[in-house]
Order: C-alpha cells, then structure tokens, then sequence
C-alpha cells in the first residue's frame, strides 16, 4: 500500500470544518440532483444571473454530494443515495428504467415530498461535524440529519461546500493529489 490515503486531511478538515460553521442556523430549503449528484441548499435565497444571461434563485449556500449519503427523520430513513437507482412508485416497468430521467426515480419522489416540507416547515441546522475521514454530519431542528459517508479508498471529490455565484473559495473533501 503507498502513501496515507489521509495525508494532509487533518488540516483540510478542520478547513472544512470552519467552513461548514457558517451554516449553523441557516434554514435548509432546498435538495435535488443533477444526474447522481446530490444538492442541497441552506440560508436565505436570491435571485443572480447565471453565464448564460438567465436569471434563476439560488440559496445563500450549497452542498454538493458525489459519495454515498442520507437523509433521516428521527429514526426513519427518508432518502438515501440508492434511491437515485430505484424507480418510483408510479414506474410500471413496461421499459427498461432509466433512473436519470428527472422525476421518475425514488429520490425524485421523496425529495419532491421533502422539498415541500422545507416551504412549509422551518428545518435549521443545528450543528456541523465533520470527521477525519471526510465524513459529514448535519443535524438538523425538527429531528432532520443529513449523513455524508466518505467510503472510496481513492482521493477524489466526494463533496464540496460554497456559496454559489460568488468569488470564495469552495470547501472540496477531497481534492485529488497530483503526482
């Protein structure tokens, strides 16, 4: 085995970790996907002007999540990484399912369904852990937790944090190592 799959780590996690302090009280209001990647916004929204001209609302911040991941209330599992594979209930399976069509896989549909609990329901973080490893732990009022479980042996990303739309930097667990 060559080299310390965590070097350096400790010093980017406590990075990260500062970083991540800034969303405690912020409201979550907003979770989706773009292909297998999870997004979820926090903080108050604002409308910006995208590279294109378009104009569109964006949250204060973002957390983007390309490892396996959870959303839990209290003790159940409301949604997780695998539900992005797994059709809806309203798929009849009369074709081969391709779960990137927006809005007919599983996570589509609870998330769809958390997404309105978010308007109507204020969810606020309550605090942020981040561990050694790159693991990420949001906890959340309301009995909410969202659980991000770096389980790759490779550095690459797994998950970043920012504020979109803006010059700061953005907080990336891990970023590859050049050789």
């Amino acid at each position: 085995m060559s080299g310390d799959l965590t070097s350096g780590a400790s010093s980017e996690m406590e990075a990260a970790r500062q970083s991540l302090e800034e969303l405690v009280g912020e409201r979550w209001n907003a979770i989706g996907r773009a292909a297998d990647l999870l997004w979820l916004g926090f903080g108050n929204r604002h409308e910006v002007v995208n590279h294109r001209g378009e104009t569109r609302e964006v949250s204060k911040y973002a957390l983007h999540v390309q490892c396996p991941w959870r959303v839990r209330f209290d003790d159940q599992l409301v949604t997780g990484s695998s539900d992005i594979y797994r059709p809806g209930p309203d798929w009849i399976g009369e074709d081969d399912f391709d779960w990137d069509v927006q809005g007919v896989n599983l996570f589509d549909m609870r998330a769809s369904e958390l997404a309105e609990r978010l308007t109507s329901e204020a969810v606020v973080v309550a605090s942020v852990e981040v561990t050694t490893w790159g693991d990420l732990a949001i906890s959340l009022s309301n009995g909410y937790q969202v659980e991000v479980l770096r389980t790759g042996s490779v550095r690459e990303e797994d998950w970043r944090f920012f504020k979109p739309y803006s010059a700061n930097d953005h907080v990336v667990v891990f970023e590859p190592v050049d050789s």
